[in-house]
């Protein structure tokens, strides 16, 4: 009979963020920051929000313990790529930051997909689920029923992973991950702005100072405008500056 939710390291990252406030508050800020960075509804940067997502609860995994280096959790100078692999060798991470329960890509394929299968424990990591909940395809058999194929992917409804999460508490772990708005009021370019500072480049940096509007209004809401993308970390503090010298000019 499993007891728990059928993995000994999922109980342990539950427990950990259950009873460790600090930990499960960094967890939900690195969400929220990782938003504002790769926000998915940039195609180009939803690799990145995946990528993120598996940072995140890799790193929360290595706070409890779940995760250590090679030579012990007190080691220094190991490669992340080895700590990123151990993560995955304990489940494969589906993160979403929309608030609905749509549908979601387990594994795509090219060709008719008859050789693909789901077999990997998978912690999904959603807005819609007010958190994260880790299903074992090979122990929750009625949830792996609802996998379907589409033309080139494995699908899985998120809704299907929303009742699963309700009816198995022991497999849930509630914190706030950050609901995409949508991109409309987000920088698309933001992440390379944030590569391609001024401060380093400041010949490569010129289209994107040049592209920032013209102040046609008052001067004062234009700086107001320039330190709020500097409160959201879009600019830093030498950027911010020489923006402003571009408009008092």
């Amino acid at each position: 009979m499993v007891s728990g939710s059928g993995s000994a390291e999922f109980d342990a990252l539950r427990n950990h963020l259950l009873t460790n406030r600090e930990v499960k508050r960094e967890v939900e800020f690195a969400f929220s920051s990782l938003l504002t960075a790769a926000n998915p509804s940039d195609r180009g940067l939803r690799f990145l929000f995946g990528n993120g997502a598996e940072w995140i609860m890799a790193a929360a995994s290595w706070s409890a313990g779940v995760l250590t280096a090679p030579a012990g959790h007190n080691a220094n100078g190991f490669d992340l790529g080895d700590l990123l692999s151990q993560a995955k060798g304990l489940w494969s991470v589906k993160a979403s930051a929309s608030s609905s329960a749509g549908d979601i890509r387990l594994k795509n394929f090219m060709g008719d997909g008859t050789n693909a299968n789901w077999t990997e424990p998978t912690l999904f990591v959603g807005a819609y689920l007010k958190g994260a909940v880790l299903v074992d395809p090979t122990l929750h058999r009625a949830v792996k029923d609802k996998m379907r194929h589409s033309s080139d992917a494995l699908l899985l409804g998120g809704g299907v992973v929303k009742r699963f999460a309700q009816e198995n508490p022991e497999n849930y772990v509630a914190f706030d991950v950050a609901i995409n708005q949508g991109g409309g009021a987000n920088d698309p370019y933001a992440f390379v702005k944030s590569v391609i500072t001024p401060e380093h480049f400041p010949v490569l940096s010129k289209p994107f100072l040049a592209a920032a509007p013209v102040a046609t209004g008052n001067l004062v809401e234009e700086i107001k405008k320039l330190a709020d993308l500097r409160d959201q970390g879009v600019l830093d503090d030498e950027s911010f500056k020489k923006a402003v010298d571009m408009l008092t000019r």
